[in-house]
């Protein structure tokens, strides 16, 4: 088991990314405390894992609000009597062109993706330093490495998430704390599924522009999230992990003999 005895908060951890980390987390020996506004399948996600001998516990938690977030690490000290592992994964996104968000959206977007990993990340390494150390794991986004369209407010919250988890890394690196940054490429989870029902034509346009051809899985990005909280990632931080089936690595640009990613 790679993070036998540690213990690990996951934020969003009722569906999708989120839930795959908590029971990939627990499957490798951590005890886990899932957090998340939904109650019912947070709840699920808890009682799964402990059906499968795994250690977990669930608190409801509104992670825009600062006391909410606190409420959350208190539990996690007076549960387990330590935090070794953070992963600042809910977000709350606004979409729309950039140009005609409004305040109030714009607001939120910052507060819930960008404001909140900050805040947490803080109250981790209060608990992390006297231990020795731990570990934070952000979800960002390949969108935090370029723009999308009609994305401007998430694209900039993941572009400061990706610097916010420099930031961390090497002001802690030498307190024993490490900082990096999950950047998935489009993940079949809820949000995204839900997508393929009202619009399949985006649905399948967005798939076609991946090279491999598919989504990725939950369970793909919970695999790289267990790398970089585990000691087999302990030379590393600072780092923003692309798990994209491909995607960055192309340009964007038609083909110039006609070649396409069936040739």
């Amino acid at each position: 088991m790679r993070i036998k005895g540690k213990t690990a908060i996951i934020s969003g951890a009722a569906s999708g990314i989120g839930e795959a980390v908590a029971k990939t987390f627990a499957r490798e020996g951590a005890a886990v405390v899932v957090a998340d506004l939904n109650e019912e399948n947070g709840y699920r996600v808890v009682n799964e894992i402990r059906e499968t001998g795994g250690t977990a516990e669930f608190i409801r938690v509104n992670i825009s609000r600062n006391q909410s977030a606190d409420e959350m690490f208190k539990f996690a000290e007076v549960k387990f009597g330590r935090l070794d592992i953070l992963h600042n994964n809910a977000i709350q996104a606004v979409f729309g062109r950039i140009g005609n968000v409004t305040v109030e959206a714009w607001q939120k977007a910052i507060d819930c993706g960008l404001t909140n990993y900050w805040y947490c990340s803080r109250k981790a390494v209060e608990l992390m330093l006297p231990k020795g150390g731990g570990a934070i794991v952000n979800t960002a986004s390949v969108s935090g490495l370029g723009a999308d369209y009609g994305l401007g407010p998430y694209n900039i919250v993941k572009s400061g998430v990706v610097a916010l988890t420099r930031s961390f890394a090497i002001e802690y690196a030498r307190k024993g704390i490490r900082c990096n940054a999950l950047c998935p490429g489009p993940i079949a989870t809820p949000p995204l599924l839900k997508v393929k029902q009202s619009r399949p034509d985006f649905f399948d346009k967005m798939e076609a522009a991946v090279p491999m051809g598919r989504f990725g899985k939950p369970q793909e990005m919970a695999n790289v999230v267990l790398f970089l909280a585990s000691d087999e990632a302990s030379y590393v931080t600072g780092a923003a992990y692309v798990a994209d089936g491909g995607l960055m690595a192309h340009t964007g640009m038609p083909s110039l003999t006609g070649d396409g990613p069936d040739w």
